[in-house]
């Protein structure tokens, strides 16, 4: 099988790596029998890199195509999920918190494996997330990543292959195979920077939290509505209503594995909750109403619009405070934004990773009233990073 490695040459004064020179060595697995002797090999290691292959184009979750496993030693497993259906057996290493698994950008990753699995991912390097760290942007693009810190320049042929055929041709198993095939020397490059920027104990802390079950946890139907963006806030009676909405299309859309918006557009929610339609034809008179939803789905749409409509505004979602738009603010926040990112760049810091505007802004705003609980820049190594910096914030610093 064709593919790429690299062949680590040290030098008195310098470390380079070149490519190609040998194929990229990996297993096909597709049976149970073969995915329990990987299982065995991957409990003996320290560390795995880890990606996953899919399609998510026409249903409400993603379909698992592929998983690729990595070892430090340059060879892999490339894991049909689809002739095995059946991943349990990968998830209790996924659980293993003595086994580093090593990702780029892992969220969504993480998300789908605990679909497939059933299982937490424990002990994670996420290696677009520790570049953060190390010098380079928290948003750095895996190919970027391989480019400027191994000199290794990934094909970027197959992005669009559809991973649920078979079988799978040569160069898309060679593409699948490069992805984790660097991961393990990434991630220890990366810790090796963040070492000698006197950051790696933030690093640990940042990646820590991906542990938390929350990160892959699938998202609450009861806050869909407010994770639709309106042209402005909407009232607090509509707003409840496009709760109950938003509700219903994520269950619907769960229960039949079918995209959102192929059940109703995101406007058409929210035309409804200003318009509140209480009866069939003021349903229909909604702009873009598709006629046969309401049709087949009309009383389901009108209950959840009767829901939203009784239920007592003090229930609802407390919003955060707005944030003023006051130049005196806009001019403090300014400033700070600068001494982080000075701050931030001297330690090789993406500024990115340790707030945004608004977190800042926000923080600024609520002066001596802000909370741990309710500002990241109070808590952890973002407020040590604060502190180190010099930069004055009202509130407790947790």
């Amino acid at each position: 099988m064709l593919g790429t490695i690299c062949q680590k040459i040290v030098g008195p004064s310098r470390v380079c790596y070149v490519a190609p020179l040998m194929p990229t060595p990996f297993t096909w697995i597709d049976t149970p029998d073969d995915l329990n002797d990987a299982v065995e090999r991957m409990r003996q290691a320290d560390a795995i890199a880890l990606d996953t292959e899919f399609v998510w184009e026409k249903t409400y979750y993603a379909q698992l195509g592929l998983v690729q496993v990595g070892f430090v030693d340059g060879t892999c497993y490339l894991i049909d999920a689809v002739a095995l259906g059946d991943l349990s057996s990968l998830g209790t290493i996924l659980a293993d918190a003595g086994i580093i698994k090593i990702l780029h950008d892992a969220p969504q990753d993480l998300m789908i494996l605990r679909r497939a699995t059933g299982a937490l991912t424990r002990t994670v390097f996420d290696t677009r997330r520790a570049a953060g760290f190390a010098g380079f942007a928290s948003t750095i693009s895996l190919g970027n990543l391989l480019a400027d810190l191994l000199d290794v320049h990934l094909a970027k042929a197959h992005t669009r292959a559809d991973w649920l055929a078979r079988p799978l041709a040569a160069g898309v198993l060679e593409y699948a195979a490069d992805d984790v095939h660097y991961l393990p020397t990434v991630a220890a490059r990366l810790r090796e920077r963040a070492h000698a920027n006197g950051v790696e104990a933030w690093l640990n802390e940042e990646l820590a939290g991906l542990d938390a079950p929350d990160i892959t946890a699938e998202p609450d139907p009861g806050e869909a509505g407010q994770r639709l963006r309106t042209r402005q806030p909407l009232p607090p009676r509509a707003q409840a209503v496009l709760n109950e909405l938003a509700a219903w299309r994520e269950n619907r859309a769960r229960l039949a594995d079918l995209p959102r918006r192929w059940l109703m557009k995101d406007n058409v929610l929210i035309a409804m909750a200003l318009q509140m339609p209480q009866t069939m034809d003021e349903l229909t008179g909604v702009n873009g109403m598709p006629a046969k939803t309401v049709q087949h789905r009309g009383d389901e749409l009108l209950a959840a619009i009767a829901r939203g409509l009784a239920q007592p505004e003090a229930d609802g979602p407390v919003a955060a405070p707005a944030l003023r738009r006051d130049g005196a603010l806009r001019k403090e926040v300014d400033a700070l934004l600068e001494l982080i990112r000075t701050h931030a760049t001297q330690l090789g810091i993406d500024p990115a990773l340790v707030c945004s505007r608004n977190e800042l802004a926000a923080l600024v705003q609520a002066g001596a009233d802000a909370q741990p609980q309710d500002h990241n820049l109070l808590r952890g190594w973002r407020s040590e990073f604060l502190r180190t910096a010099g930069i004055p914030v009202a509130g407790r610093q947790g």
